[in-house]
């Protein structure tokens, strides 16, 4: 169950949806903390300039010794001061109190002070203890300035004063804020939480309902469609693509059962007329000898056109598969010209003309396309009355692009004829003669030759306007 909650879609997307959320209100967090603890060592910072001014001023207009009892009254509240001699010995100092007037632990001044110690400001720790901790602020006066460090004992003489602040009541605000902003952190995390989850749940609900679809479709409801609401949206585009999916493996089964009961049908019939000679003689029924050569003759011709019609079939098969095929430039000119010849012995009374076009060069393989010419030149001897013109052309294209003409002028197909010529062991009984035979695989295997060199075929026919077979082919580059 674990393991199913890790690797599921949801529970990635919301860990990453509170990982982001949480990184952010992290890293807001951290900035606005940072920026206030700068902007209250600024404060301090501002406050010890201060400080500096009020007390040059106030040793610059006093000439007499200064009263270490009266330090406090040099400098703001809560604020310690330090007078430091020219050997670094602080020589009076007042008491670290907060703004309550509470006593505090001193800053941890080092001994001796040296010169400019704190000159820009700096942090210091407390004296014996981690707090509070205390911006120091250090500045020279004048070579006359003393301070009586008791009553009734000698003045001393001072050439530096130090004063800090302490940064106790800033940093307690800053650790105020770090449990407040942890504790709004961690509910508005709880919230976002519940929040992606429903709505993950209601966002991913189309993906369930797809995998639902295709569940039932792989169990063979292969009428089952997912239902698709925004067609332009990422779901949307999933689903018609699957839904696309869904119609090409119904088609291709529909296919595969129709040419399985194509293929049953084609070789059904030589099967039977083979069994019935093969029974008849085997009977003793036939004890003619002229019977039985003109059983032998059925048999062996029944058995040559199951042989052609396989070998059609693991042809196909074959480039179904997408096996490569060879890619040597091939010229069509001679291919044509041989053709030519060879229909011209096979069918003395049909006048089967070359267009002369000079030699034009395809890209592909000789023994296969050799195939196209010879099935077209075959569908055109076949099927057309005695005299019909036939003419075959090729000719050089725009964009490395060749293409391969046969052309007759016989009686033409219609239109729904012409859009099923290319399906397998489809014949048009309409403008056909059905006496002429076939297996009905010929210009499928036109389609699929063609296709497998990166062209097409296309047909241009019309009742009593002949039929022209164009096959075009790429050029070698």
């Amino acid at each position: 169950m674990a393991a199913a909650w890790r690797g599921s879609l949801r529970a990635r997307l919301m860990v990453g949806v509170v990982l982001l959320a949480a990184g952010g209100m992290v890293a807001v967090n951290a900035v606005s903390l940072i920026g206030l603890r700068l902007n209250l060592i600024d404060v301090a910072d501002a406050t010890l300039a201060k400080a500096r001014t009020t007390v040059q001023h106030r040793m610059n207009d006093q000439a007499a010794p200064v009263n270490s009892a009266g330090l406090n009254s040099l400098i703001p509240d809560g604020v310690y001061v330090a007078l430091v001699d020219d050997h670094g010995k602080v020589v009076a100092q007042t008491p670290a109190r907060d703004l309550n007037g509470q006593p505090r632990a001193r800053p941890d001044l080092p001994s001796p002070v040296p010169d400019s110690f704190a000159d820009p400001p700096r942090t210091l720790s407390a004296k014996s203890a981690p707090v509070p901790r205390y911006r120091a602020l250090s500045f020279p006066v004048g070579p006359s300035a003393t301070v009586r460090p008791a009553p009734g004992t000698p003045p001393q003489r001072f050439s530096t004063v130090v004063v800090a602040k302490s940064l106790q009541p800033g940093e307690d605000v800053v650790y105020w804020l770090i449990g407040a902003d942890a504790a709004a952190t961690l509910a508005a995390l709880g919230g976002i939480v519940l929040l992606s989850r429903g709505v993950l749940r209601v966002g991913l609900r189309p993906l369930r309902d797809m995998a639902a679809t295709a569940k039932a479709v792989a169990d063979g409801d292969i009428d089952q469609r997912i239902e698709v609401a925004r067609r332009h949206s990422e779901v949307g585009e999933v689903a018609t693509a699957l839904n696309r999916a869904f119609d090409e493996r119904q088609r291709s089964e529909e296919q595969l059962r129709q040419f399985v009961a194509n293929a049953s049908h084609e070789l059904r019939t030589p099967l039977t007329t083979i069994r019935g000679w093969a029974q008849l003689h085997l009977h003793g029924l036939a004890q003619d000898p002229e019977l039985i050569e003109r059983a032998m003759l059925r048999i062996e011709g029944e058995a040559a056109r199951m042989h052609a019609t396989v070998e059609e079939l693991l042809l196909l098969a074959r480039l179904d598969q997408g096996r490569p095929l060879a890619g040597a430039p091939v010229n069509l000119g001679t291919l044509v010209k041989e053709a030519v010849g060879d229909a011209r012995v096979r069918d003395p009374g049909k006048p089967v003309t070359v267009e002369p076009a000079g030699e034009v060069f395809a890209c592909g393989d000789e023994d296969r396309l050799r195939q196209v010419l010879q099935n077209l030149l075959s569908n055109a001897l076949r099927y057309t009355p005695p005299g019909t013109p036939i003419s075959v052309g090729t000719r050089a294209l725009p964009g490395d692009t060749v293409e391969l003409t046969v052309r007759d002028q016989g009686p033409g197909m219609p239109p729904e004829t012409a859009e099923r010529i290319f399906e397998r062991f489809y014949r048009g009984e309409e403008s056909r003669d059905p006496a002429a035979g076939g297996t009905g695989l010929g210009l499928s295997i036109v389609k699929s030759i063609a296709e497998a060199h990166g062209g097409t075929v296309t047909v241009r026919t019309a009742p009593g306007k002949g039929s022209t077979f164009t096959v075009t082919l790429p050029a070698p580059r």
